[in-house]
């Protein structure tokens, strides 16, 4: 995903991020992240589709696709801090916050573009590659500190790199839609409702269509919607996994 306008900004913390994604964009992630190492070793499977390679109408005779679930992605991140912590479906609202929010001051720099950090105590120093640590005497005026970084550089052959971020995302996050996605996974997942009772639950506009197939079915527009956002959801698991986000379509 591509911000064009950059503003470096100073945070809470005193320090300097230049913006990229969105916080409730990052939040997201880490939502859906949690889901994923949830359901770690798990079988994924939705039926074929015509978009999937089918045919139409001959879904109920090919066997579904399936998925033995592994996140091999995002290597930066703690990910068994993550999985160690309550499944993300039966987390309170609370819970949940308090876990995005620590992951999003913990991890936010790596969807910001590289600026220079300010390391107040020596638990501030992060091992990244993309990064080289200097001490800057605060007698140094402008000129003299340039001079001397790039002397540096030369110095200790510090190449530098076309990288402007860590992570990026596949495209920019539709909340609205997002959210459906995961509140359609949760309720599905606890199979304690219909996909009627989904659809009222989480606001789709109940309409009523005819399904063209082997047979003619009447069915309510709300529970075809519920039925793709499930298996919307099952692909974007899949695919944060593989390195993806987010991305509903394999």
């Amino acid at each position: 995903m591509t911000i064009k306008n950059r503003t470096v900004i100073i945070q809470k913390d005193k320090t300097l991020s230049k913006i990229t994604i969105p916080k409730l964009s990052i939040m997201w992630f880490f939502q859906w992240l949690k889901l994923a190492l949830d359901y770690q070793g798990k079988i994924i499977e939705f039926p074929y589709s015509k978009k999937d390679g089918g045919r139409e109408g001959s879904q109920k005779k090919r066997p579904p696709i399936k998925y033995k679930l592994k996140v091999t992605a995002w290597k930066d991140i703690d990910l068994k801090e993550i999985e160690s912590m309550k499944p993300i479906l039966s987390m309170t609202d609370k819970e949940k916050f308090s876990y995005l929010n620590k992951m999003f001051l913990k991890y936010k720099h790596l969807f910001s573009d590289f600026t220079i950090r300010y390391i107040n105590d020596s638990k501030d120093l992060i091992n990244d590659k993309n990064y080289f640590t200097v001490q800057i005497p605060i007698s140094k005026n402008r000129v003299d500190i340039d001079n001397e970084l790039e002397k540096l550089r030369t110095i200790h052959n510090i190449q530098k790199s076309d990288k402007k971020t860590r992570y990026t995302f596949h495209r920019a996050v539709k909340h609205k839609e997002i959210k459906r996605m995961f509140e359609v996974f949760k309720l599905k997942e606890e199979r304690k409702l219909t996909n009627e009772e989904i659809a009222l639950e989480v606001k789709y506009k109940k309409n009523t269509y005819i399904m063209e197939g082997i047979t003619k079915q009447i069915q309510q527009g709300g529970v075809r919607q519920v039925q793709n956002a499930y298996v919307s959801a099952k692909k974007l698991i899949i695919n944060i996994a593989k390195g993806v986000f987010p991305k509903n379509k394999l």
